[in-house]
């Protein structure tokens, strides 16, 4: 039975939204006026989350913590030994997260039209990634799909720790790095033009970097707008440089020669990427698929060609520690 998103009036004028299981538009529109409900707009979840009725997701909204969430209050359910469905249904009323919840009743309702619920996360790339889907896919086929989601649980509560650790690493750099630009042009159109006026009395000459940085004091405050439109203008330049994936590629490799930013890359890559590895592998998944479904939690493109062609090494009979060797030669 699908999953179906309202929107309506109740009798007082108010808008209502909410989820509604129904077999049709129809009956789903009848539900809601025996409510004493007027149906102003009513969509298919599936459809409408899974972003293939829309160009865009809906589920941008749905963070780790809440996806974490719901895989724990699911796993439990499962490992209490209640049918998927019924589990399904209770952690959709349990979650306050209306998306989410929109998501979880389309799960549901595939499960009972005789899918597995890997079937199911499918229809939601954005929302499950391709680890979280093949991790569910294992589980069900081994049979042991409450421990295995409980692992997911874990993975992506380490990921949002993950994610944490790096963004307040950032914040102290960024920060000082912001407020340095400022004070400099702060000095530089303020401060710097009423010390110059100082020197007009002397009439003597300056020195070369004084009258450089007397030049670009001036420059700073007669052109200020046309500075701003000029790194607009780069930033946007920049961005189209970067869509044609080789250049991207050969920019992020020259990204893990920087000092301190590469290690950086390189360490958070390979901590996500290893401990991907860990988890499908402990869930039976082949190494070979393992290290591909593993290809997307690696941001640097240079690591996930390196990555693909540490695959196909192990696939040709290589071992796994002799590729990565030769991937660190690349």
């Amino acid at each position: 039975m699908p999953a179906f998103d309202y929107v309506a009036l109740d009798a007082n004028g108010k808008r209502q939204r909410g989820i509604l299981e129904a077999d049709s538009d129809r009956l789903a529109r009848q539900q809601l006026r025996e409510k004493q409900l007027i149906p102003v707009e009513v969509s298919e979840s599936r459809k409408k989350q899974s972003g293939k009725a829309e160009g865009f997701s809906l589920f941008q909204g749905i963070g780790v913590k809440d996806l974490s969430l719901f895989t724990r209050h699911l796993a439990t359910l499962v490992q209490s030994g209640i049918p998927l469905e019924e589990a399904l249904h209770a952690t959709a009323r349990q979650t306050r997260h209306r998306r989410l919840q929109s998501v979880v009743m389309s799960l549901r309702s595939r499960v009972l039209e005789g899918h597995t619920l890997a079937d199911g996360l499918r229809d939601f790339p954005r929302v499950f990634n391709p680890v979280y889907r093949s991790l569910v896919a294992s589980g069900e086929q081994s049979g042991d799909l409450g421990q295995v989601l409980d692992q997911l649980a874990d993975y992506t509560e380490n990921a949002q720790q993950l994610r944490s650790t790096v963004v307040q690493a950032m914040v102290y750099p960024l920060a000082l790095t912001v407020v340095a630009v400022l004070v400099i042009g702060v000095l530089m159109v303020y401060v710097v033009p009423k010390v110059v006026a100082q020197f007009d009395h002397y009439g003597q000459t300056l020195p070369l970097l004084t009258r450089v940085l007397i030049s670009i004091s001036e420059g700073m405050a007669a052109y200020w707008v046309h500075f701003l439109i000029l790194l607009g203008l780069l930033f946007m330049a920049g961005r189209w440089w970067l869509r044609d994936e080789s250049r991207r590629r050969r920019f992020h490799k020259r990204l893990l020669r920087v000092p301190i930013v590469g290690d950086v890359i390189l360490a958070v890559d390979s901590a996500r990427m290893l401990h991907t590895l860990g988890i499908l592998l402990a869930s039976g998944v082949s190494l070979i698929e393992a290290i591909k479904v593993g290809l997307g939690t690696l941001n640097n493109l240079h690591l996930q060609e390196g990555m693909a062609q540490v695959a196909n090494d192990v696939r040709e009979g290589k071992s796994f520690s002799f590729a990565l060797q030769q991937m660190n030669e690349l």
